[in-house]
């Protein structure tokens, strides 16, 4: 097909995608997807087309072929994971920086997406009281624990005069890393792509409340020193994905001055406790990391695809992904390639730049405040029922519980009742295992939810426990 082709189809396109995009700005009708791997797959498995569509037919084909297979997670009754909506002004704008197709790693290829990224940086630094001096977006929280932690394994190499950029990770001594037993997947994944491996974590218990218990921490840490390991880092959690808990960062941060470890907290979505005076204090201490890594596409609710890694020591940063060649001629400003590992990257920041600037720091506050509160009042609802059950604290906003009743094998019939709820598909929410028992467990990160919503998650649940 021809350009002219295309071009002159675009007027047709653009009406049809103005439609079809502002009834996706609508909530969704159901919670959960209706249809199954097959159905699905059927529908777009066809052989690689021989000649092109016009354009203003490939948008129509997209959404009549996925509808009934996209799970509403845009919608207030999406309880499952820990999974933001997407608000309007983020979508627009991620919509808009698709079309301009901006590359953010270097300068001249996208000056206005490199310096709206970098201020969004510092509004999301002081929104969070982190004297971060530098920063990144990455495409979600694991990339930014990957990023942090990359600068961490450079911080620890000049400290024991190791150029691990030049030498690998076999130039330095053996090491350990600390986390929590419940510390997360992406994490262990960081550490494995940074060539450190999850075997040089020391798995740290946990208290009754899911956090990070101190003197064992400090028990490691002097075993590995007596043992000729270097301790190297520290990862806290600030809201753990199972419960919501925090470890004890301050506490946690009084260790590393002790021992000169170097602080990394995993916020993905805790970073945000500080924003509401109930939780507020399960994230004292937060400001005291040498590093942190947040989900944008959780609390701040914009599309998938947009995290954040702030750093306090800009210098360190540099040093860790800094680099060039001969044909990557420089601008007048940052090149952002060299502060993460992605060469060519879009512009993920505009969306959390339309999100802040369409909530304000008091938006911000209010939705992080009224989700924690519907998790309250989730929690408050599961203690007054004779059927239901708390199964761990619910300090923020996830709410872990079980139906219960004499005589049941509460496993399985817990197990049933999430499928149940899923399958049917008005509230959707995820299960977890906690102390060896699968339970119920919603988390609340939208802007859309409501409390009619997480009525109806308390009430479907009893229901499909009760038909059981």
């Amino acid at each position: 097909m021809a350009a002219t082709d295309v071009t002159g189809n675009l007027d047709a396109a653009v009406a049809d995608l103005a439609e079809r995009f502002r009834a996706a700005l609508e909530p969704p009708l159901r919670a959960a997807a209706e249809l199954d791997s097959a159905t699905l797959r059927a529908r777009f498995d066809e052989p690689l087309p021989e000649h092109g569509l016009p354009v203003e037919e490939i948008l129509a084909q997209l959404d009549e072929r996925s509808a009934g297979g996209l799970a509403g997670s845009t919608g207030g009754r999406y309880f499952g994971y820990v999974t933001g909506a997407s608000l309007p002004a983020a979508a627009i704008a991620e919509a808009w920086t698709a079309a301009v197709d901006q590359n953010t790693g270097m300068w001249p290829l996208g000056p206005a997406a490199v310096e709206l990224e970098q201020v969004t940086l510092g509004w999301l630094a002081d929104l969070l009281e982190f004297a971060g001096a530098s920063g990144y977006f990455g495409s979600g929280a694991t990339m930014a624990n990957t990023v942090c932690l990359g600068v961490a394994r450079h911080a620890f190499a000049k400290k024991h005069g190791v150029d691990v950029a030049r030498d690998g990770v076999r130039a330095l001594p053996e090491l350990a890393v600390y986390g929590s037993v419940e510390l997360h997947l992406s994490d262990h994944k960081a550490l494995r792509t940074l060539g450190l491996g999850s075997g040089c974590v020391r798995a740290i218990p946990i208290d009754r409340a899911y956090a990070m218990e101190v003197e064992p921490l400090v028990e490691a840490i002097e075993r590995d020193r007596a043992a000729g390991v270097e301790p190297a880092i520290v990862i806290a959690q600030a809201g753990s994905v199972n419960t919501g808990a925090c470890d004890p960062l301050a506490l946690i941060a009084d260790v590393c001055d002790q021992y000169g470890l170097w602080l990394h907290v995993d916020g993905a979505f805790g970073a945000f406790f500080r924003l509401c005076e109930r939780t507020a204090p399960l994230v004292r201490g937060l400001e005291r990391a040498d590093s942190l890594a947040v989900d944008a596409h959780k609390w701040l609710n914009v599309p998938n695809g947009a995290g954040f890694a702030l750093l306090r020591d800009a210098a360190l940063h540099h040093e860790t992904f800094g680099g060039g060649a001969g044909y990557l001629t420089p601008g007048s400003g940052a090149n952002l390639h060299e502060l993460g590992f992605e060469a060519s990257r879009s512009w993920r920041g505009a969306s959390v730049w339309a999100a802040l600037k369409q909530l304000g720091r008091e938006g911000v506050v209010e939705l992080v405040t009224n989700c924690c509160n519907l998790a309250r009042e989730l929690a408050e609802t599961v203690e007054a029922h004779p059927h239901l059950e708390l199964a761990a604290p619910a300090p923020a906003n996830i709410v872990c519980f079980r139906y219960v009743r004499d005589g049941i094998d509460v496993e399985a019939v817990n197990r049933e009742i999430q499928a149940r709820v899923a399958a049917d598909g008005q509230v959707f929410h995820t299960g977890a295992t906690l102390d060896g028992v699968f339970c119920q467990r919603a988390a609340i990160c939208s802007w859309r939810t409501t409390s009619d919503d997480v009525q109806m998650l308390a009430d479907a649940v009893v229901a499909a426990g009760d038909a059981l």
